[in-house]
């Protein structure tokens, strides 16, 4: 048995004892047996939390939710950045450029946080 293996089994059967259901369903990426933790259904041997979904527009609609929070995140990672770079330019062209590109990214997290109401 390799070392991945038998660190899984060791994670399923922590998750088992604490009060986790194997279901009957396999993990789509490596084909392990899914457990259902509380709300979630998580795959031990990828580590990660399984979306079982019964349609594409499902499936959508889930990635959605997952991507939003992370694109939220680069946007004013990105914003917090460019005010770094503004204060310390001088140039009129290159503050204008970087005025535009902010404005560009507020807008971005406008319409995101929009969404998201």
């Amino acid at each position: 048995m390799t070392e991945k293996n038998e660190s899984s089994i060791k994670k399923m059967a922590e998750l088992l004892r604490r009060g986790a259901t194997m279901l009957a369903l396999s993990c789509p990426h490596c084909v392990s047996q899914l457990l259902k933790v509380e709300d979630d259904i998580y795959c031990a041997t990828c580590n990660r939390r399984v979306v079982i979904v019964e349609s594409d527009q499902e499936a959508e609609a889930e990635a959605v939710k997952v991507l939003l929070p992370k694109l939220r995140e680069t946007l004013i990672g990105k914003l917090s950045t460019l005010t770094n770079i503004l204060e310390s330019e001088d140039n009129p062209e290159e503050l204008t450029k970087l005025a535009n590109l902010m404005v560009l990214l507020l807008q971005a997290l406008n319409r995101l946080e929009n969404m998201s109401d």
